[in-house]
């Protein structure tokens, strides 16, 4: 089925945190019903009359990412003071609107949980948050609120308004240690961003606990943090703690080693459950490096996973777009014969970000997953997870033909199974941007898919439907203040 799909979407960022202040709350704590993540404040690796210019929420940024020049010096955003307590709220709103004339476009790649590996961001759902502060001297609360369905517009369903979601309190200069902060409440931390698949390689938690952060006089940053997510007995899901270790080591000014460990488990034994103990670890190293004269950025990670039952895992950590034990069992390692979530996962993944010329600029991305699991099947390779390697990349080549006026073209190729050629598709997406300012951006995008011949809907995405569409239309408004 080859149709013709319309899709016009708003999107508007509020926030002026403070350098290395994580944002609140990521909506994920059911993951059979997952909602879709943050988008993300323009990147500030190149200047801002580049003609690649990157809409990032602060909401998904490395945890221990490093500001840019200027940014130490750089005062934080105006807020309401009142009696020496500074008020301030931010916020951000994503509102697409998909129709075919007459119906939803129905694709593969746009849902952020569901579609996995396959998740390609050209065609993100709807999103809203807003964030609130106060803080005084050294002390600050934070939460926020965020919904992922607009019910004026769709059926109003309870489990998609999110309400108060998260709240923690930060310290800095804790015990009156210079460089040193502490954070407790439910709040998160991410790690290995990959901002054109927007997903991380080593991890997002999902947690309440502490964290102790310090950064050294030479630029070194580290950090540890333990917390738990809660049980989820409809789920079979059960209490299920979570340490994690990251460290950033700069090697010259331009060139910076970071070290990631995260350790996730449950053993939270009841009557009359099925649930068992599991265990999930993720280690992995990544390297940023900036080109000279400010000519773009490099980023390559590498993680390993390792899974035992992960099934039974409540969703604390998030990686490369499957929540908890039961995200990545459902997406990598097999519901039928992987013994309840085991197996291994090897990734990695790069982002290149290149200013050609004054006017012109090319981003190279892409990611690579081995997977070893219990499940095989020699027979259908749709059913074989054992000694699969997904692979996907892209590029977008993009020319600034006005002041105001930023024309590129986006080409994307997934590949499900690297030794089932039909499990693929690749998409081509021309694209027309207007800056607004440092702001923001308007665009108009239009994509087409070439599926392969394996590639169809999610069972149950869409009843009576198999055929996912191939050309799609879009209309976008974005904003940074």
């Amino acid at each position: 089925m080859k149709s013709f799909v319309l899709l016009i979407a708003f999107t508007s960022v509020a926030y002026a945190d403070e350098p290395g202040t994580p944002s609140p709350v990521d909506p994920v704590d059911a993951p059979s019903v997952p909602d879709p993540p943050t988008e993300a404040p323009p990147t500030k690796d190149l200047e801002p009359e580049q003609p690649h210019t990157t809409i990032v929420n602060p909401s998904t940024t490395d945890a221990l990412a490093r500001p840019a020049e200027g940014d130490e010096a750089t005062p934080s955003a105006p807020g309401l003071e009142l009696q020496g307590v500074k008020f301030e709220l931010h916020g951000y709103a994503r509102m697409p609107l998909m129709t075919q004339g007459t119906r939803e476009p129905y694709l593969v790649d746009n849902d952020y949980y569901l579609s996995g590996f396959a998740y390609t961001r050209l065609y993100e759902p709807d999103w809203a948050e807003l964030h609130f502060s106060a803080s005084k001297g050294d002390y600050k609360v934070e939460f926020g609120m965020f919904t992922s369905r607009y019910s004026d517009y769709a059926q109003a369903d309870i489990s998609d308004q999110l309400g108060i979601a998260q709240a923690s309190i930060t310290a800095n200069n804790f015990l009156d240690v210079k460089r040193l902060s502490v954070q407790v409440g439910v709040f998160w931390d991410r790690y290995g961003y990959i901002e054109p698949y927007d997903t991380y390689v080593f991890g997002r938690t999902h947690q309440g606990g502490a964290k102790l952060a310090y950064q050294f006089e030479n630029g070194a940053r580290l950090q540890g943090g333990l917390g738990i997510h809660l049980a989820d007995l409809q789920q079979n899901l059960g209490m299920t703690p979570i340490l994690h270790v990251a460290g950033v080591q700069p090697v010259t000014k331009a060139l910076e080693v970071g070290a990631y460990f995260l350790r996730t488990w449950t053993r939270d034994h009841r009557q009359l459950s099925p649930i068992q103990d599991g265990t999930m670890y993720v280690t992995g190293v990544d390297v940023k490096y900036k080109l000279p004269q400010n000519r773009g950025t490099s980023h390559l990670a590498f993680g390993y996973y390792h899974m035992d039952k992960s099934l039974y895992l409540a969703p604390a950590l998030e990686v490369e777009h499957s929540t908890g034990g039961r995200g990545i069992t459902e997406n990598f390692l097999g519901l039928d014969g992987s013994n309840d979530g085991t197996g291994t996962m090897s990734t990695l993944a790069t982002d290149n970000t290149v200013k050609l010329f004054p006017k012109a600029a090319v981003r190279v991305f892409g990611m690579g997953t081995w997977v070893r699991s219990p499940q095989v099947d020699e027979m259908d390779p749709l059913k074989n997870k054992d000694r699969r390697m997904y692979f996907k990349w892209g590029a977008e080549p993009s020319y600034m033909l006005l002041p105001k006026l930023r024309v590129s073209l986006r080409y994307d190729r997934v590949i499900l199974d690297i030794y089932d050629s039909a499990d693929a598709f690749h998409v081509l997406s021309p694209k027309l941007s207007f800056p607004l300012d440092g702001w923001g951006e308007l665009f108009v995008q239009y994509s087409h898919y070439w599926y392969g011949d394996k590639i169809q809907l999610r069972s149950g995405q869409v009843p009576l439907e198999t055929m996912p569409d191939a050309n799609v239309f879009k209309i976008q408004a974005q904003a940074v203040w």
